[in-house]
């Protein structure tokens, strides 16, 4: 008994064997489901976890050629076979065909046809005439050189007639830069022309041709009509010539007195007055330098004092250089030499 006192618990002042406490012990732990306790007795497989070891490989695929029937045998066999045997007519039409047609005089029918058809619609064709002919816009160019152009007149097939090439003749004109046909049944053809508007001549080595206000050149000589022009000169002269015009819009005193201006190495201009005065203008500001000589001219009246030459490239300053009393540079004397100095006589 001393022994079960000393390996026993005291519970309420009771001693407990050992045995008591394995019981008491193992009727806190749940009991363990039976593996026959699903319904229907059929056990329900369920993923290991995650964080588990065990590799689950996934369902094995059927062999589909070992559950193959013979239906589906026989099935797959007509699906192959009517598809080769729809390959094989096609090649045979693609290359028999041609054979045929040329074998055969269905070639000379399908051509003998083909040139009545073309015939019966020139003949329709003849019958739709053009009866008015509208000409707009045109103001520099002949009527010899637009008809000529045109190719067409009054009475002429309208189907015969090809707009874009029209156009395109029309366009190559020197006068025309952009043009338009159109037809209008059922007897009309409208002919639009936009011409080009010449702001200034430009002289270089061949001659005098017009500038228009794109900065193109006209292939025409100018006239006695276009006298009142500026005349342009320098290099990229034309393609500055609009921007210039521009500017000198906005002084029309001045711009009623300039005469010529010379483009200076492809940056600025020079511009030349009636009275033979000479404006430099500066870099990329020619509309300020214009608009403030321009009230220069109007307080001062500096193109009354003739030829005259007036720098304004520099933007603080207005240089004024006439050429006609300046005064030539005086060359100083040359300095005199000094006079050698005289040998002592020798005493005899």
């Amino acid at each position: 008994m001393r022994r079960v006192k000393d390996r026993g618990q005291m519970d309420n002042g009771m001693l407990v064997s050992p045995g008591e406490i394995i019981a008491r012990a193992a009727s806190t732990v749940p009991e363990r489901p039976r593996e026959d306790a699903n319904d229907g007795g059929v056990r329900v497989w369920t993923p290991p976890p995650p964080d588990s070891d065990m590799i689950v490989a996934g369902p094995a695929t059927p062999n589909r050629s070992a559950r193959r029937r013979p239906k589906d045998m026989v099935r797959h066999a007509w699906f192959y076979t009517s598809r080769g045997a729809l390959a094989a007519g096609l090649l045979a039409a693609v290359i028999g065909v041609p054979v045929w047609f040329f074998a055969s005089d269905a070639a000379e029918t399908a051509q003998r046809k083909a040139a009545e058809t073309y015939a019966s619609l020139r003949r329709a064709s003849g019958l739709v005439a053009l009866g008015k002919l509208t000409v707009e816009g045109r103001n520099r160019t002949s009527r010899e050189t637009l008809r000529a152009a045109l190719q067409i007149k009054k009475g002429d097939s309208l189907f015969a007639s090809d707009p874009w090439s029209i156009k395109r003749r029309l366009e190559a004109l020197p006068w025309v830069r952009t043009a338009s046909v159109e037809r209008r049944f059922p007897a009309t053809l409208v002919v639009r022309i936009v011409e080009r508007n010449a702001i200034a001549r430009f002289r270089d080595k061949t001659g005098t041709i017009l500038v228009d206000d794109g900065g193109g050149i006209i292939p025409v000589a100018a006239d006695k009509e276009h006298d009142t022009l500026i005349v342009l000169a320098g290099e990229g002269a034309p393609e500055a010539a609009a921007a210039l015009m521009k500017a000198l819009d906005r002084e029309p005193a001045l711009a009623r007195r300039v005469v010529a201006a010379t483009r200076q190495g492809r940056r600025r201009w020079d511009i030349v007055f009636d009275g033979g005065a000479t404006l430099r203008l500066p870099d990329g500001y020619e509309r300020a330098a214009l608009a403030k000589f321009g009230e220069f001219e109007r307080l001062h009246a500096l193109l009354a004092r003739g030829a005259v030459t007036y720098d304004m490239r520099l933007p603080d300053r207005l240089t004024i250089r006439n050429p006609r009393t300046a005064t030539p540079a005086v060359t100083p004397a040359p300095p005199e030499k000094p006079a050698a100095a005289k040998k002592p006589k020798k005493a005899g």
